[in-house]
């Protein structure tokens, strides 16, 4: 008979347990170890009170039943990341005593899972639509300045109280990271009206830059055979934006030093100084203090320059404006190529894992790219590049070995290891079920863990 309640009970996709008035086990089904992990031998060795002592379960519902005579429902949380409801039903004699005790386990984990998912996608369906009404009458305009992240807002506030003077602005960040569209931004919000006019140090070869620069008069070289004026001339009354200005020949330091401490320009094989009313902007991705020691760049000029700096972080540390980003770049599509598509909740998750070593720059010519390859209307990971799937977060590279860690104990490494590791994982996950998926371990672990960093 009771083999055949135990054939009985393993039907059940529940797990069951019962237990009596001392807490050791009557019942059982596969199930209930399935859930719990614990093994035949574990069950059939312990009480109920003794695994939790052991901490082979976090807690159990039959011990309280035992204690109070009274059903008790409670969510358990499995340390290898199984969740279940645990209701506890006790059964009485005719004198009100507890015979034995029912348990029921049912695994929520992947209705949980489920949950999570659809509130992920309705936060993000959210931002689309915060973004939608940010962005519908700017998606034509190029400069635009999109963000939503808390340092692009400091980044911002300073732009636009450094525009409101004359003083010379250097620009420092990556390659892609928008150095030209914040320069014209401040442009637009000063009060010049002259033009912004731009140029990059580094596209220009050294003998035609200064022409370019200050210009020429008439007769100057052999094929000047009228005067023209330069760039600073015709940035008269606005804005001269000199980019990568790492790449200025030294030769050239010179000349356009005296421009920024006098404001007077003379054209090459000409005799006159002329004076130009124009606010500086300059930009670089180089290590410009680096090319200052190294003699490469003059330190009376980068102090010049350097009177009032913004750094515009990379987009690997504004991750919040990758979807405002994303959204923004499929709108201008689909109005310049009239098909409307969306993006895949998958592609967004990539997309924010990703570390952007192009940036802005990179981001917008994947989303082209995958506008166009995409052969639905729905943008997903089958159109992803080889690079960016074979991303993963997590520890890049391992901590080097210092003096420091020749007096730790191994203890102390590993708990030091563990702690940066967990970091940097938490760093580039959207959630914690994403973060503690990708370290194998259950969300209780992971907030545990993270409790104890000091």
């Amino acid at each position: 008979m009771l083999s055949l309640l135990s054939n009985v009970l393993n039907t059940s996709s529940d797990g069951l347990f019962v237990c009596n008035i001392e807490g050791y086990p009557i019942l059982y089904n596969e199930a209930l170890l399935e859930m719990t992990n614990l093994s035949h031998a574990f069950i059939n060795s312990y009480v109920i009170y003794d695994a939790v002592e052991m901490m082979a379960v976090p807690k159990t519902s039959a011990a309280i039943v035992l204690e109070t005579k009274q059903a008790c429902t409670t969510i358990i949380e499995y340390e290898h990341g199984k969740k279940c409801i645990v209701t506890a039903t006790p059964y009485l004699d005719a004198d009100n005593e507890i015979l034995f005790v029912v348990s029921n386990l049912r695994d929520i984990t992947e209705m949980n899972r489920l949950q999570k998912e659809l509130e992920e996608t309705q936060q993000i369906k959210d931002m689309y639509q915060k973004n939608l009404e940010q962005l519908r009458n700017e998606i034509g305009n190029q400069q635009h300045i999109i963000y939503q992240s808390k340092n692009m807002k400091q980044v911002m506030s300073l732009a636009e109280r450094f525009a409101e003077n004359d003083l010379p602005i250097l620009l420092l960040g990556e390659s892609g990271v928008g150095k030209d569209v914040l320069a014209n931004f401040i442009h637009e919000q000063s009060k010049r009206k002259g033009p912004l006019i731009k140029i990059n140090c580094g596209a220009i070869p050294d003998h035609l830059l200064e022409s370019e620069l200050f210009g020429y008069e008439k007769g100057a070289f052999t094929s000047a055979s009228q005067a023209k004026k330069g760039l600073f001339e015709a940035a008269q009354d606005g804005t001269i934006f000199l980019d990568e200005i790492g790449d200025l020949p030294y030769s050239l330091q010179v000349k356009l030093l005296n421009v920024v401490q006098d404001y007077k320009i003379r054209r090459l094989g000409g005799t006159e100084m002329k004076e130009v009313n124009v606010r500086i902007i300059t930009a670089t991705n180089a290590d410009i203090e680096g090319l200052v020691k190294q003699k490469a760049f003059r330190l009376d000029l980068y102090y010049r320059l350097n009177v009032l700096s913004i750094h515009i972080p990379p987009l690997r540390e504004r991750k919040e404006d990758i979807p405002s980003f994303v959204f923004y770049y499929l709108r201008q599509f689909e109005q310049k190529y009239h098909i409307k598509k969306k993006v895949d909740n998958k592609v967004l998750q990539q997309f924010m894992a990703y570390g952007w070593p192009g940036n802005i720059r990179e981001l917008k010519n994947l989303m082209e790219r995958l506008y166009h390859l995409s052969e639905g209307t729905t943008i997903t990971t089958d159109y992803l590049p080889e690079n960016l799937l074979r991303h993963r977060s997590g520890l890049e590279k391992s901590e080097e070995w210092s003096e420091h860690d020749q007096h730790r104990t191994l203890k102390e490494a590993v708990t030091s290891f563990e702690q940066a590791y967990i970091s940097r994982a938490l760093s580039r996950s959207t959630s914690l079920q994403e973060c503690a998926s990708q370290l194998g371990i259950s969300i209780s672990s992971l907030v545990r863990k993270k409790r104890s960093f000091k």
